[in-house]
């Protein structure tokens, strides 16, 4: 990940977790849904208070997330053990990096 160093910590730390999530679901890529689960789990991460400002129900979020991630198929065998970032979750980070660029945020 070249752009990992440009991440706040919060970030890079919802990744990694993203990754483990991803690793104890038995799944091979790091999808949306697992990165979405971990950004709403951290207890001292700025998402979290602006879901409840909103209204939103986070338990009801993270229910239906871990829903989704359960439906993403799982691998076994040989080969298992490296994960990675799945295409989708690179169209949503590039996306992400280019709406930080235009809004001239360096993290």
């Amino acid at each position: 990940m070249l752009w990992f160093d440009k991440l706040t910590i919060k970030s890079q730390e919802a990744l990694q977790k993203a990754q483990q999530l991803a690793s104890e679901y038995g799944q091979q890529q790091i999808e949306p849904e697992h990165i979405a689960m971990t950004i709403l789990e951290q207890k001292e991460g700025v998402i979290p208070p602006i879901m409840g400002k909103v209204g939103a129900n986070q338990q009801q979020l993270l229910a239906e997330f871990k829903n989704a991630l359960e439906r993403i198929p799982r691998v076994s065998g040989a080969g298992y053990g490296q994960v990675y970032i799945s295409p989708r979750s690179k169209n949503v980070l590039d996306q992400a990096f280019k709406e930080a660029e235009q809004m001239k945020d360096e993290y």
